[in-house]
């Protein structure tokens, strides 16, 4: 059984609702949301114990492992995980918990853990498709969820 905290929780919730949006909304130092500033998403990776994953978005969600096609997930699966996920964070009242419906969701996604290795310097990595450059950056991000306690900006640890 996977448990966590909200935090932990939230880089799960994170993921799907990137694959289920498909895009990537910017955002402004208060959390705004800047309108007509969007980068559609072409794949999100991840790095599980046992390998590394990439989510690549086309008409649905394709997971590839070892460069080779291995699922196909309709992206409304993510929409909806993710809505579901979100609803558990926010009424759960406990310091860890687990969430069963997604767990096992998450485990046919390959998806084994709950968060990035704290050797990680990103929690969650997501090659965008710039329309202004007709680029591909690959852009690594840190996630703060702020639905339980207020989220810290540096992690406590030996680092």
């Amino acid at each position: 059984m996977i448990t966590g905290n909200k935090g932990e929780w939230s880089e799960i919730y994170t993921l799907f609702k990137l694959l289920g949006d498909k895009q990537l909304f910017l955002g402004n130092k208060d959390i705004e949301k800047l309108e007509g500033i969007v980068y559609p998403i072409l794949r999100v990776l991840r790095t599980e114990n046992n390998g590394g994953f990439e989510y690549s978005i086309q008409d649905e969600i394709i997971l590839i492992s070892g460069g080779k096609e291995v699922l196909k997930i309709a992206i409304s699966e993510f929409k909806e995980k993710a809505k579901f996920l979100l609803k558990k964070i926010k009424a759960n009242k406990e310091r860890t918990f687990s969430v069963p419906e997604i767990e096992e969701f998450m485990q046919s996604i390959n998806c084994l853990s709950l968060k990035a290795s704290s050797t990680a310097k990103t929690d969650i990595t997501i090659i965008v498709h710039d329309q202004r450059t007709n680029q591909q950056p690959t852009l690594g991000f840190s996630i703060k969820s702020q639905l339980g306690s207020p989220s810290t900006l540096l992690n406590a640890g030996k680092t």
